[in-house]
């Protein structure tokens, strides 16, 4: 039986529609990663990426994604800032219009610490869940905690360097004021970047070919 032209394209839509992102974050790989932290939670949290939606384009943007969200995150042992709830008040701020909800706390929830009410209402625009007035359902619901760190991600433009292997310029993105530079948080950089070569290797990457500090 002869195989048509439309047969060929819709294989060929298949197999790269499949393999993007589909292979490149595999449990076996995320098990990689996150290597802390027990199976139980581990499954969960892959679950929850699972749900998202996100897939990676290519290697690198998955070493460089899950870099950020290892060291955001301690390695995914939680979902919220280790302080939380006591240092909620130090995000009471805003530099927008929008003011937080009474009796409401926007400490750092998610897998890149989505903080500021400003911050909260914006995801919460995007991704049709009212998070301003309901913040803990970052920490309550596993593909939320995805959903919010790939808003940051992408409104941010971090994809843009991910893909390309360059961890620096997109550490300058998520905390340059801290981290880069020399700032104060450059101990925290080094300990990001440290990260950010281990897990390389479980995507089968060498050495990052541009510098990893910023």
């Amino acid at each position: 039986m002869p195989l048509t032209l439309a047969c060929l394209l819709a294989f060929i839509a298949y197999a790269i529609g499949y393999s993007y992102g589909q292979e490149i974050i595999t449990e076996q790989k995320f098990a990689c990663v996150f290597n802390t932290i027990s199976a139980a939670v581990r499954t969960s949290r892959f679950d929850g990426l699972k749900k998202s939606g996100w897939k990676a384009s290519n290697n690198d943007e998955a070493a460089v994604f899950l870099a950020h969200v290892f060291h955001e995150t301690d390695g995914l042992k939680t979902v919220r800032e280790y302080c939380a709830p006591g240092c909620g008040t130090n995000y009471a701020g805003s530099w927008c219009s929008i003011k937080g909800k009474p009796n409401k706390l926007y400490y750092g929830r998610g897998w890149f610490q989505l903080s500021w009410p400003c911050n909260y209402h914006a995801a919460s625009r995007s991704l049709g869940v009212d998070l301003l007035s309901n913040p803990d359902l970052i920490e309550k619901q596993q593909a939320l905690a995805v959903k919010t760190a790939i808003w940051f991600y992408k409104t941010n433009k971090m994809d843009v360097p991910s893909k390309q292997g360059d961890f620096a310029a997109t550490t300058r993105i998520i905390d340059g004021k801290l981290e880069c530079n020399g700032g104060s948080g450059a101990a925290k950089q080094k300990k990001r970047v440290e990260s950010c070569k281990r897990i390389r290797k479980c995507f089968g990457l060498g050495e990052p070919k541009k510098n990893s500090m910023c």
